[in-house]
């Protein structure tokens, strides 16, 4: 009788510490259910005419999607130029417009950029 107590006590520790950590792994990470799905699309002219500052939305200025402060933009900038102009940024959009996983630099090689 001892013996199937002990095996009881044991079976329901192990089923209440698999529940604990079952739900403790729903806690730490929020499902993509939970995330807005339609991020807010804005103009970008009616954006740059507001005065820069805290109140300013930050958009990606390829798709108008409204970023927020832990968003990105995919960017790369081009070797150092020869001739004394400026470096040059290509911005290829957003996590949420750039879909292709990662920067594409073939459609558009920096080396073609210098004069």
């Amino acid at each position: 009788m001892m013996l199937f107590l002990t095996l009881v006590g044991i079976g329901l520790a192990l089923v209440i510490f698999l529940n604990g950590l079952q739900a403790a792994d729903k806690t730490r990470r929020p499902s993509k259910s939970d995330e807005p799905r339609d991020r807010p699309v804005l103009d970008a002219k009616k954006v740059l005419k507001m005065p820069p500052g805290e109140l300013r939305p930050r958009i990606c200025p390829v798709c108008g999607t409204m970023l927020g402060p832990k968003d990105y933009l995919i960017a790369a900038l081009e070797p150092e130029p020869k001739t004394e102009r400026k470096r040059q940024a290509h911005i290829y959009g957003c996590p949420f417009c750039f879909e292709s996983g990662g920067v594409n630099t073939t459609r558009r090689q920096l080396s073609h950029i210098e004069p």
